[in-house]
């Protein structure tokens, strides 16, 4: 038997943890959501390239990301797509996606979600005729077959 693949990581947005599927419309959403000078709105690469530009082509600080996390506001961290996010977050953002993310929660919890899950028992099947289950079409909610309901060369 060959090794077990580990799960690929897709690409996903420092700023506000939205996963994408490549990096190309991760940068394009970065430069959009993340990057976007909320003055003239030219849109920009890095956070730190947007302070910059705040400061010296409006003379205004720019003292936190647009759109960002109340924790990941930093103009400092020069993020672009994957590349400059900081190593923590990285391992922190990959054991909450492969479903570590449950050892956290209380045991309490978990149970509790597991007793409101609804209950549906299977559909009661006639003991004289338990093989006409398969053959026959399953009859309409109300006990009759509309007009609306028959295949087009039966009508």
């Amino acid at each position: 038997m060959g090794r077990k693949k580990r799960k690929q990581l897709k690409p996903w947005c420092w700023y506000c943890n939205r996963e994408f599927d490549d990096e190309k419309i991760l940068i394009q959403h970065q430069k959009a959501k993340h990057f976007k000078c909320p003055y003239c709105h030219r849109k920009l690469f890095t956070g730190p390239g947007l302070s910059i530009h705040c400061n010296q082509v409006h003379k205004e600080k720019l003292d936190k990301i647009p759109n960002a996390l109340p924790n990941r506001t930093s103009t400092v961290i020069d993020i672009y797509g994957m590349s400059g996010i900081p190593e923590v977050d990285m391992i922190e953002h990959e054991r909450q996606k492969f479903g570590l993310e449950g050892e956290d929660e209380p045991p309490e919890k978990i149970a509790k979600e597991d007793e409101s899950a609804p209950f549906y028992p299977p559909p009661p099947i006639h003991p004289a005729l338990p093989f006409m289950q398969t053959l026959c079409p399953p009859i309409a909610p109300f006990g009759h077959i509309g007009l609306h309901t028959l295949p087009p060369h039966l009508k």
